[in-house]
């Protein structure tokens, strides 16, 4: 008899793309890219600093992927 399978791993090739999708642009959030390339204020996008114009597309296109991934019911 088999074990049972994890769940912390993606059993479907659209699991896997969400997954490694959402970590991917996860890693445009976090401190050495916000910090080292994107904290900047100088460049005003849409009547905001850059930093914050940057932060709001990534939140932005995470949420997206999780709207995808739920309507694929993934």
């Amino acid at each position: 008899m088999n074990p049972p399978r994890s769940h912390y791993l993606p059993r479907t090739r659209n699991g896997w793309i969400a997954t490694i999708l959402f970590v991917s642009i996860m890693i445009l959030a976090q401190p050495p890219i916000v910090h080292g390339f994107m904290n900047r204020v100088d460049p005003w996008v849409l009547g905001m600093p850059f930093l914050y114009a940057w932060l709001l597309g990534v939140y932005i296109a995470l949420i997206a992927v999780l709207i995808w991934a739920y309507r694929k019911r993934i």
